[in-house]
């Protein structure tokens, strides 16, 4: 029986880790990619040049003659913590996993696994846990990025009922090896952390999950999981002044105690991003939206995906290092 392995987002940090794996197992893989990124993706995977948001571009891509099996992972997705609207992420987060979906149901694809984000679900009050839903909805998240997930994890879920083969999984705040673009936000945090641009530590924390991690809770949703069921694959929660000083710790220096509390940073935020995007930073770390959400409850039980997917994340440590 030969199987084929479509992946979207090949070039992103967690798709590189996840065909990375697939390789090492011996998987047949077809990439899409877009035009122009040819050389990001990995050798031994068949590349197909398409865009999500392009409908008519996805028809190779989803060509699965002499194939017996087929499984999908949707991983591709814009992500922006910046405030602007940017129209890009709605076209592809959105429509352009309506798109994949519907290519999916009609050629017969027979299993697919959407990476959506715990962004996606509705924050509770602290210390509450947050746990999976069955439902989602724009209205009841924060932030052009969540709005844009939950939009399209509900898009999935419409589209199991139609009666395709597809499961969500929810990661937490991605980090860890794999990232050689230095494209995560969070990966480029780390690293300024690491050569002493960042010394000062803000109130707050999040949740982060190794990259590694959550490609083996994807690759365990593909034959665990259970059509239309979501899943949390969520790491550690920790304080950004503890993260700082693990860095330190590990590239060998001092530990800091400056922390500033958020009611002080948050009047400055909006100058501090609009200054760094005039300045030419794209994609700048400092924003409203990414203090926001160090204050959220960050609370999340995979508790389910351990039970259903024998999920169990490593340590927050041994992620630090290895992606350092």
């Amino acid at each position: 029986m030969k199987k084929l392995y479509l992946v979207t987002g090949a070039t992103g940090h967690l798709g590189t880790v996840l065909i990375s794996e697939l390789i090492k197992r011996g998987e047949n893989i077809r990439a899409l990619v877009r035009a122009g990124k040819e050389g990001q993706v990995q050798g031994g995977v068949e590349i197909c040049l398409g865009d999500i948001r392009d409908k008519e571009s996805l028809k190779s891509f989803f060509n699965l003659k002499g194939y017996d099996t087929v499984t999908l992972f949707h991983c591709a997705a814009i992500i922006d913590i910046t405030s602007g609207n940017n129209s890009a992420v709605w076209d592809t987060n959105v429509n352009g996993t309506k798109n994949i979906m519907e290519w999916a149901l009609n050629t017969g694809v027979n299993r697919v696994v959407y990476v959506s984000s715990v962004h996606a679900i509705p924050e509770l009050p602290k210390p509450e846990t947050i746990k999976e839903v069955n439902s989602f909805s724009p209205d009841d998240v924060y932030g052009q990025y969540a709005k844009s997930k939950a939009a399209a994890a509900q898009i999935v879920l419409d589209y199991a009922k139609k009666g395709l083969n597809v499961s969500i999984v929810h990661p937490s705040g991605i980090i860890g090896p794999g990232d050689v673009k230095l494209s995560n936000h969070m990966i480029r945090t780390l690293k300024d952390m690491e050569v002493g641009k960042i010394r000062i530590a803000i109130s707050g924390g999040y949740d982060f999950v190794d990259s590694r991690d959550v490609v083996e809770g994807i690759l365990a949703c593909e034959t665990k999981g259970k059509p239309g069921e979501c899943y949390i694959l969520n790491g550690h929660y920790v304080s950004v002044s503890k993260l700082l000083n693990m860095v330190r710790k590990l590239s060998g220096k001092k530990p800091i105690r400056n922390i500033i509390p958020y009611g002080l940073v948050k009047w400055i935020a909006p100058v501090v991003e609009k200054v760094s995007i005039l300045l030419g930073d794209k994609q700048p770390l400092f924003t409203q939206y990414s203090l926001y959400t160090l204050q959220t409850n960050a609370n999340f039980s995979h508790r389910k995906a351990e039970n259903e997917l024998g999920y169990v994340p490593r340590s927050i440590k041994e992620s630090l290092r290895d992606s350092l």
